[in-house]
């Protein structure tokens, strides 16, 4: 069971591929939602879940690879607990980051913080709207880790999840390359699509008219110290 390797040439080709098809999705539904984002304000809603996601698979193959390892050394299969990692980010962890953005929501509004509201970048230059892209992304960022360590605690006070995971992924075992193929590629991608198309619905602004400007008195305030 301990022969599942996450970051051998062909787990990482596999990996490759679950990008490529998960974040081809945010293009179909860019043409398919109604209205439709502007190409550059779409381009900085989607980058921060490109950045996101890179964040958060680094998150859960080292999460693997730790809970892989009893407290007594004894080895466990990381494929299980990877497959375990992403059944729960793309349920409960959606759940979570909802409620995360809410509470940071509140809490910029609360403090007057101007350039942090989700999805709404202001009017150009570039190097502006790039300025309201780094404090949103670094919110995202923080939720994701936030999420990330509630998920572990999860994990640290339910050990018999992972008789679970066993139980799931049992008629993988024995072949290596199905159980990469399926843990890293088919599971993911169809639960990411759905954590994505979710997510993305999230970040992006809900207005319909301020889908590039921010009101006069947003942009004003960029000139603040915050």
């Amino acid at each position: 069971q301990a022969g599942c390797k996450l970051m051998d040439g062909f787990a990482i080709f596999i990996q490759l591929c679950l990008a490529a098809a998960a974040f081809s999705t945010l293009i179909l539904k860019r043409q398919r939602e109604t209205p439709q984002r502007p190409v550059r304000i779409w381009a900085f809603d989607v980058s921060k879940q490109l950045v996101g996601g890179i964040v958060i698979h680094s998150l859960n193959v080292i999460a693997a690879y730790l809970f892989g390892t009893s407290l007594e050394g004894d080895t466990s299969n990381p494929c299980v607990w990877y497959f375990l990692n992403i059944l729960v980010d793309t349920t409960l962890g959606v759940v979570i980051l909802w409620f995360l953005f809410l509470g940071f929501d509140s809490l910029t509004v609360y403090f007057k913080l101007s350039g942090f509201r989700s999805g709404v970048y202001g009017s150009p230059p570039l190097q502006q709207q790039m300025k309201r892209w780094g404090k949103q992304l670094g919110l995202y960022i923080a939720s994701l880790v936030i999420m990330k360590a509630v998920v572990v605690i999860l994990f640290r006070i339910c050990p018999w999840i992972e008789d679970f995971g066993r139980w799931v992924l049992r008629w993988t075992l024995g072949n290596y390359k199905l159980q990469v193929v399926f843990v890293m590629l088919i599971f993911p991608l169809v639960m990411n699509i759905i954590q994505f198309w979710i997510v993305d619905t999230i970040v992006k602004h809900k207005s319909e008219k301020k889908a590039i400007s921010l009101s006069r008195d947003e942009d004003e305030e960029e000139s603040s110290p915050f």
